[in-house]
């Protein structure tokens, strides 16, 4: 009988290692074929997560640890931001032209604009608001609503360091991973502002708790049919995607459902040091492609990678509880 039990645990031994092999060589090819869909020497991470269970459904790039330059995915914190500020009885003041009149200097004439803030009260017209921000992804809105809630929290006058302080505020609000954002701006043209993959993918499910989620992720357009993602070269309504982009950055995130019926959210970031990121939207697709499909769902245990520090080093710092700020003069 001990030699049977013997047996029996030499074998479960053995079938475990061949397992946890396998499945270590099945994420190197993955991230292999991932990889060849990149731009040379980019520093990358793709992080997708279970909605449900909170586990990593993929996990692959040289930077999974690192924190990367976001781009524009930052208008996804300034719109949380903003829900959150509604949900508990803010109000969105927008400027709006109502006419023009004539102004007399001299004898010169000139047609100036009238101007003048309303309050945006109305839910339907907040979300059309945000939605127009996050699927043509306009940086003077965000940027704008990020300063707007930055007064309205701090008080004026109106500066870009609160506008980032009230953002990193909401996210501290979050259960998410400690340490792994540093928070510039509210819209992502800044190239200070660093994000990890996992991050970012977790904020995403976070939100998902919030009684507002709905309206969150409908501000999101669908790859395939507007936006910035029409002609991405991936069409599935049920995804709801961002995208951000700078000369040596692109990324996307957002949310998906799986061949399995699982929803899912992700965040794919390349960064390109001293170089020119060459905005490939097929490998956008591709990625959505693979998740859709289940490709890259994990089977086993992987390698952890080095954090890769990448960029300049920051500036004036302050810290707010685990996510960090850069003040500007």
């Amino acid at each position: 009988m001990l030699i049977i039990r013997f047996l029996v645990i030499c074998l479960a031994v053995f079938c475990f290692a061949v397992i946890t092999a396998q499945a270590y060589e099945n994420h190197q090819d993955a991230e292999k074929h991932l990889e060849s869909l990149l731009p040379a020497k980019a520093q990358w991470a793709l992080v997708a997560v279970d909605m449900q269970t909170g586990e990593n459904i993929a996990d692959f790039g040289n930077s999974r640890e690192g924190q990367l330059v976001p781009a524009s995915l930052m208008k996804l914190f300034t719109t949380g931001a903003v829900f959150d500020y509604i949900e508990h009885g803010g109000v969105i003041v927008k400027t709006v032209n109502v006419g023009r009149k004539v102004v007399r200097k001299g004898r010169r004439r000139k047609w100036k604009t009238v101007q003048r803030t309303v309050e945006i009260r109305d839910q339907e017209q907040i979300c059309g608001l945000l939605r127009d921000m996050n699927v043509h992804s306009r940086n003077y809105v965000a940027q704008g609503l990020a300063d707007y809630l930055g007064e309205r929290y701090f008080g004026p006058p109106v500066t870009r360091f609160k506008g980032a302080r009230a953002v990193s505020d909401f996210l501290n609000t979050l259960d998410l991973p400690a340490g792994e954002a540093v928070i510039a701006d509210g819209c992502g043209l800044l190239r200070r502002n660093r994000v990890t993959a996992r991050f970012m993918s977790h904020y995403l499910r976070e939100v998902a708790k919030k009684p507002w989620f709905d309206r969150f992720r409908e501000t999101l357009p669908r790859p395939g049919f507007e936006g910035t993602v029409r002609r991405i070269g991936f069409t599935d309504q049920r995804f709801r995607v961002k995208t951000g982009h700078l000369n040596d950055v692109f990324a996307l995130a957002g949310y998906g459902i799986d061949a399995n019926g699982r929803d899912f959210s992700f965040a794919f970031m390349v960064n390109v040091r001293n170089g020119r990121a060459i905005d490939r939207n097929h490998s956008m697709a591709r990625i959505m492609s693979l998740l859709a499909d289940g490709t890259l769902q994990q089977n086993g245990a992987t390698q952890p990678h080095k954090s890769n520090d990448i960029y300049l080093k920051e500036e004036k710092e302050t810290e707010a509880r685990g996510i960090k700020l850069i003040a500007y003069p």
